[in-house]
Order: C-alpha cells, then structure tokens, then sequence
C-alpha cells in the first residue's frame, strides 16, 4: 500500500521531480567536476552580445561614412557570430562607395550597381537610403538627396549621418540657419562627434555668434586635434580677442604641415576645403564663396597666413611682415590672393585691434590685389 501511495506521487509530481533531479545532477557535476550546466548558454548570449557591439560600432562609422572603419567593425562582428546577418550585409553596405582593390578611386557605374542590389534587397532598408542620398549628392542632384534623407530620417530619427549630410546641403546652399539647426541635432545624437560640432561651429561663425562657434571648435579639437580645425578654432579666437590662443593654434597647425608629406595622412592627404569669412554681421554673400587647397604648399602658405594676421593683431608687425613673405613664396595663385585677402578683411572689420595693426593689414591686403 505504501509502495502504492509512493508509485501515484510520482506519477502526479514527476515534472517537478524531473525539475529538481536535473538541478541536482547540474549541481554535482559542476562542484564534482567543475562543469556549469548553463555555461554554454552563458556563452552563447555573451557571443550574440559582442558581435551586436561590434554591429553597432559599424553602424556608428556609416553615419560618419567612414568605410573602410565600418567594414572592419562589421568583420569584427562576424568573427564573434558568423550568423549575424546584420554585419554581414553592413559589409556590403559598407563597401558601396569603396574602390575596387588595387584602384585609388571609386568608379561611379560600380556605385550605383552596388546601390541597385543593396536596394532590391532591402528597400525599406534606413542606411541603403542613406547610401542613396549620398550617391544622389555625389551627383549634384541635392533636392533627391534630401527626399531620400528625410525618408532615412522617418525610419530612424537617430541616424547622425542624415543630419549631418543633410546640414552640408543646407551649408552649400548658404541656408546658414537650417544648417546649424541639423548639426545641432547631430551633435544632440552624438556628442562625441568631432565633425558634427566643427560643421556647427563654422555655421555659429557665419552668423557671427563667435562664442558659440569657440566653444565648438574647441570640443571638436579636443575630440579630433587636427590641423584644419585648429586654423578655424584660431580665427573663432580673433573675434572674441583671444590672440594668443590664436597664434599658438595656428602656429601649431604651420608646424604640422610643415613636416614630410604623407598622402596617407588623413589630416593633410585628402586636401582641404575653407570657406570664406564673414566681412561684416550677418554677412551671407561672402561666405558663399570657398576654397579647396591640395598641395602641401598650398596649405602651409594658408597657414602662414592665419600666423601672419596674428602676429597682426598682437602688433608684432615685423613678423607678422616675415609671415606675409613666407605666404608669397609659397603660393601667389589669383584664386588663394583672394581668400588671403578674406582673411585679413574680415579681421579688420570684425575684430578690435590697435590701429597699427589695421594700417598694416590694410596696407598688405591691397598688395594682394
């Protein structure tokens, strides 16, 4: 009868008994043999985790489109999780706009096969509109690149890469205001972004808010230290008197470009485009105007310019004289007279100095003419 009684309880309790002895078989194997039952699922949601880290970080260098960064970042991923399908179509994403090995260059008719299939593929795909934006300013045809990143923008509001390609737009079509209100909204999203808060602090430049534009410039040079962004934070320093601070940024950035030239250097490689300054408040007619330097020349007579207005504006009118000189020597081109002119205009009428120091640029600036 007892045996009977015991029989039932079995039968009526052997889901939970099976419960327990599995408990207690997983508890003696992992203390008698060091084993932990749930390790492999412990390691399985670990290694879902990693790969999805190394997804996002892609995710983060398309927005800046960075590439080859985004390749890599989705490589990563795949070498963690080989079945993560997001990284594994971000590489293909990722490489749209990547030459083909051994070419310096992109070819455009590749850009655009790769486009198409990314978009038969995925056509409600967020970063493959993206891509189509981009493609359709590559082309000129900005009012398709904003219909595209405005649908990008509809299906992930959190995507920096369509404010900030949506700011330049609005930059190059010298809707100052616009463009700030999208950089300002890609530095909300990404306060790590060094070109979201330079891009913002060129525009707080042009609408002469230079308070606005140091503090900036100054957290994107403390974010990306390069040689473009500390000739622009030096200038945001004339308008607020800072020439001290100017000078020894400028003088930095001559010191950098200065030295042996690498074309691989991502700071000085890939040349550089400066718009031009503001002439009076609320100038919006002159900074329609900008200027792309390619050669190391070029971008060390640009440099020994900022260094000569800032000796200028310290009084130091013999080498402030010596920097003009050295400009000369190195780059006398009608075009780069013009935006060397620029900058010394814009700093005699914008910024206070002792009259010497106007007389002197005055005098320098017709010399250029």
């Amino acid at each position: 009868m007892q045996l009977q009684h015991y029989a039932q309880f079995l039968i009526s309790n052997w889901v939970l008994i099976s419960f327990l002895s599995a408990l207690v078989i997983a508890a003696y194997v992992k203390f008698r043999f060091g084993i932990d039952y749930f390790e492999n699922y412990r390691n399985a949601s670990t290694t879902k985790e990693l790969s999805r880290f190394h997804q996002q970080m892609g995710d983060r260098m398309m927005a800046s489109s960075e590439w080859v960064a985004a390749e890599e970042a989705y490589r990563a991923a795949l070498q963690v999780n080989p079945n993560n399908t997001a990284a594994t179509f971000g590489i293909v994403k990722a490489q749209v706009f990547q030459p083909l090995p051994g070419q310096k260059f992109s070819a455009p008719e590749i850009v655009d096969v790769r486009l198409d299939y990314l978009f038969s593929r995925f056509p409600d795909d967020y970063q493959v509109h993206f891509l189509k934006a981009l493609r359709y300013q590559q082309r000129g045809e900005e009012q398709e690149a904003i219909t595209w990143l405005r649908k990008c923008i509809a299906e992930q509001p959190n995507f920096v890469g369509s404010y900030l390609s949506l700011g330049t737009i609005n930059f190059n079509r010298s809707d100052i205001k616009e463009a700030a209100a999208n950089f300002s909204k890609a530095v909300d999203l990404d306060r790590n972004s060094a070109v979201a808060k330079n891009n913002l602090a060129a525009c707080h430049i042009l609408l002469s808010d230079f308070t606005a534009a140091v503090g900036q410039f100054e957290d994107s040079y403390r974010i990306s230290p390069s040689p473009i962004t500390a000739l622009a934070l030096g200038e945001a320093y004339w308008y607020s008197g800072q020439f001290d601070s100017a000078l020894e940024l400028h003088q930095s950035a001559l010191e950098y470009v200065q030295k042996k030239y690498d074309p691989q250097d991502r700071y000085i490689g890939g040349g550089w485009t400066s718009g031009f300054l503001p002439l009076h408040a609320g100038d919006l007619e002159t900074i329609k105007t900008c200027m792309q330097f390619f050669t190391p020349e070029q971008m060390e007579a640009f440099a020994h310019i900022e260094v000569c207005v800032d000796q200028a504006l310290l009084g130091n009118l013999e080498a402030a004289t010596a920097e003009f000189d050295a400009v000369l020597k190195l780059e006398r081109g009608p075009a780069y007279r013009r935006i060397f002119q620029n900058r010394m205009q814009s700093a005699e009428n914008l910024v206070k100095m002792p009259d010497s120091s106007k007389a002197w640029l005055v005098e320098r600036r017709k010399m250029l003419q």
